[in-house]
């Protein structure tokens, strides 16, 4: 990283702990703090220079995807501060939205990610699923449980991520990561080779296509713990997403599967605090035979209800959740009212 500039942007949105940076042709750099954007300098970036952080940021090659493509993903790093990226055309010129990545890995209590997950996390195989919207750090509780996993049992684990952006030290497991694009191809092939490679844990960034779901089921279902998000909105809709992913003839067959492997899925996003911060608010289905049942015989909007009157297992709703941060004076009521599902908001008094 050679371009003070930008640097000075990066330096910039560490002091004022933002999440985001969006720098754009013809506007001056706009961060994002506490899920709210600011302008955090008065210079308006030239084409030019916004081409120049680019060209500082991307390697040769990926310089040659971005002009066959116009926008490509990276990651790079400014000292011992890691950044994940995505730079593209638009009307003006060039943009680069960047997001920091915090070092340290927090553990699950400082983090909030329900404890009940560890249970699941020592499983010898099957599929734990974390999803929500983008930016709800989904990315930032897979490496949580990654960094659990390291401290608490003797495995190999294999991740597979574009980009990569949590590193890890090896400590009881040894630790091989893996980014599309630099050391593999794609999502597909990274999981069909990760097979042959003596995996114990398998930490797929996402599940993008019929195919990862297809080989991270068969992972899952061959006696690996796998790992992995999608971008959806609430556990039920995850169940969903994954069997609509297939042609009509085969979602039954995938329905039986699913309801085999799948562990539990945690569902997440992040909601403005009291504090002027933000708090993580969930919401866990865990496959108990209730569960396993729903999923397989296609009646998904049973799961809903099951999860919000399993508490004792585990289970609970974001609608739960948002009520629970609501009373302990955590999130206000009007965010109350907003974060929760539309199909379950209800008033708060």
């Amino acid at each position: 990283m050679r371009d003070n500039t930008l640097i000075k942007y990066l330096k910039l949105a560490e002091r004022i702990d933002a999440s985001d940076i969006h720098i754009k042709s013809g506007k001056c750099a706009i961060a994002r703090v506490s899920g709210t954007l600011k302008q955090i300098d008065d210079t308006v970036l030239t084409k030019e220079q916004v081409f120049s952080f680019i060209q500082d940021i991307l390697t040769e090659k990926q310089m040659t995807e971005f002009d066959l493509y116009s926008d490509v993903d990276s990651s790079f790093s400014v000292g011992d501060r890691r950044f994940r990226c995505n730079v593209y055309r638009d009307f003006n010129g060039f943009s680069i939205s960047i997001r920091r990545i915090i070092n340290e890995i927090g553990d699950f209590r400082s983090l909030g990610i329900p404890e009940v997950l560890k249970n699941l996390a020592v499983k010898k195989s099957g599929l734990i699923l974390v999803t929500g919207p983008t930016g709800s750090g989904k990315t930032t509780t897979l490496a949580s449980i990654v960094n659990y996993l390291n401290r608490v049992i003797t495995a190999h684990i294999i991740t597979i991520e574009d980009p990569i952006e949590y590193t890890y030290t090896s400590n009881r497991c040894v630790i091989t990561q893996r980014e599309i694009g630099r050391d593999a191809s794609d999502y597909p092939r990274a999981l069909r080779a990760s097979l042959r490679q003596d995996p114990d844990v398998i930490m797929l960034g996402e599940m993008r296509d019929l195919e990862s779901i297809r080989t991270a089921l068969t992972a899952a279902e061959t006696g690996h713990l796998v790992l992995s998000t999608l971008h959806t909105t609430g556990a039920c809709n995850s169940i969903d997403r994954i069997i609509d992913v297939f042609p009509a003839d085969q979602q039954q067959q995938i329905r039986v599967q699913l309801s085999m492997v799948l562990l539990g899925v945690v569902s997440q996003q992040l909601v403005p605090n009291v504090k002027g911060g933000r708090s993580l608010a969930t919401e866990v289905m865990i496959c108990n035979g209730a569960i396993k049942n729903i999923i397989r015989e296609g009646k998904n909007y049973q799961l809903q209800n099951t999860m919000m009157t399993s508490r004792n297992a585990g289970m609970y709703s974001m609608e739960q959740c948002l009520e629970a941060m609501y009373r302990q004076g955590i999130i206000s009521a009007e965010n109350y009212q907003l974060y929760t599902p539309a199909s379950a908001a209800t008033n708060v008094r």
